[in-house]
């Protein structure tokens, strides 16, 4: 491993656990464990959704996008960005007027229904527990590039966000956060600049594209929408629709010191992304320049890295994408901390819990470490067991987004509609996504992603058993 590489890892891991110490003076309670205290104001709110989203798909999964489909790659990161955007329109304001903890503190008291809460937690868990093994995952091919073991790789990047979460909680997340994104807005860049250079300009990329007979054409390949139609709305849609719901998100609206900071910090951090999205698919562009098309896209940025950057930019530049896998991480880690402490333990199991603040602190940080070790274990023991709980982010989506967004806005809602449309939806994406049916037999919504058609069919139960039973009363304030 270069010195200077080495150099920087090590500055940016102490640099880390200094900020996440820091943060500890701010936990008091577990309010202020969990949600920051409710006192995050515009900066802060503003960088902890944007690195929320801005994880190793955003970086690595874009700059791989980039390699194969060209500027089309840039659908999944301005989906994001445009799905922050939608959320702080749609949800922003009405979620934190009601300054809850979690999206099934929502399900509960919307339907007055603990079984709601049950199901919303539990498929937000799930679904949690596997995208943090994915960014395992990702840490581990990150820190490769380096030559490090894979194995010492994921567990040298797992343990340091474990530790800061479960220190300083949200507070040291949202700072740690902060920090993570001012590198990554300076080392990808960087990368694209200085690849986009080596492969002599756009018209240089042009022109190895036109060399290389690619079935998109040079032309198709410098489109957004090059590659289709269907593959820009495959990439915004489902992206959509779990931000609309995400524990991780909302939990940072309900951290925000007032409704209108959870307003203007989802629409700038979506316009932040937005604005963003071109750096790691043009990164990915010049990679298939430079390289050609024999190679595997998951090996086009690491090998930029490797291979063309000068050492001082290539270890910013893992800094960065390192940044962009943790920051994700930590968000998710929180998220299932509140799950477990907040949705299980004091509602479903020891409400007096919430009176021993100190008692309750204790068990979240407990619960952090554990979930954290957990996905580790599972992501570098079961790669077939994270596959299918990443599965479950289509279950929880295609089940739990009509009741979260439907229940905002329609007050005939009821209890057993919600929950037959969660199970329904949920049902539908489990057999969707294991092969249960073949899309032919459901022409209305065989074309339509898995996510997509089980959101469909949780909306035709939504409204029909919600219109065939008693509404309950709306307790929302």
């Amino acid at each position: 491993m270069p010195s200077i590489q080495l150099l920087v890892l090590i500055v940016y891991f102490v640099g880390l656990f200094g900020v996440g110490l820091y943060a500890t003076r701010f936990i008091g309670s577990n309010t202020d464990f969990l949600l920051a205290g409710r006192r995050l104001g515009p900066v802060l709110a503003t960088a902890t959704l944007c690195a929320t989203h801005f994880g190793g798909g955003f970086v690595l999964g874009s700059g791989e996008w980039g390699y194969t489909h060209g500027m089309t790659g840039i659908a999944y990161a301005v989906g994001v960005g445009l799905s922050l955007v939608l959320l702080g329109f749609v949800a922003a304001r009405k979620m934190r007027r009601l300054a809850m903890f979690t999206v099934p503190d929502y399900l509960e008291l919307r339907y007055n229904s603990k079984l709601t809460r049950l199901l919303g937690t539990l498929l937000s868990l799930v679904a949690i527990v596997g995208i943090i093994g994915a960014q395992v995952w990702a840490a581990q091919g990150a820190l490769t590039i380096l030559g490090i073991d894979p194995t010492w790789a994921a567990v040298a990047a797992t343990l340091m966000f474990i530790v800061y979460t479960a220190m300083s909680g949200l507070w040291g997340v949202t700072l740690t956060d902060a920090v993570q994104l001012a590198i990554i807005f300076v080392g990808v860049p960087i990368a694209a600049v200085l690849a986009v250079g080596e492969a002599g300009g756009f018209e240089g990329i042009r022109i190895a594209i036109d060399a290389q007979s690619l079935q998109l054409g040079a032309h198709r390949y410098f489109s957004p929408f090059g590659a289709g139609l269907g593959l820009v709305l495959a990439a915004i849609v489902p992206t959509m629709m779990y931000t609309l719901i995400g524990q991780d998100f909302y939990q940072r609206l309900f951290a925000a010191r007032d409704e209108g900071t959870a307003f203007r910090a989802a629409i700038f951090a979506g316009l932040l992304l937005i604005a963003f999205a071109s750096f790691p698919v043009v990164t990915g562009m010049a990679a298939r320049a430079l390289f050609g098309p024999e190679i595997e896209a998951a090996r086009a940025i690491p090998m930029l890295i490797d291979e063309v950057l000068p050492a001082w930019a290539a270890a910013i530049v893992i800094a960065a994408i390192l940044g962009a896998i943790m920051s994700t991480a930590d968000s998710l880690l929180m998220a299932g901390t509140s799950h477990v402490a907040h949705d299980i333990y004091v509602k479903l199991i020891d409400p007096s819990a919430e009176e021993n603040s100190r008692r309750l602190l204790l068990i979240s940080r407990i619960v952090t470490v554990v979930l954290g070790l957990l996905a580790l274990w599972m992501a570098l023991n079961f790669k077939a067991i994270i596959g299918m709980l990443l599965m479950s982010y289509t279950l929880y989506a295609a089940g739990v987004f009509i009741p979260v967004v439907g229940g905002l806005y329609w007050k005939r809602a009821t209890a057993p509609g919600a929950i037959a449309a969660i199970v329904g939806g949920s049902a539908y994406g489990l057999a969707g996504e294991l092969g249960w049916f073949a899309p032919a037999a459901l022409p209305l919504v065989g074309g339509l992603p898995v996510i997509v058609s089980g959101a469909l069919v949780s909306l035709l139960l939504f409204v029909g058993v919600s219109l065939a039973t008693s509404p309950v009363e709306d307790t929302r304030t």
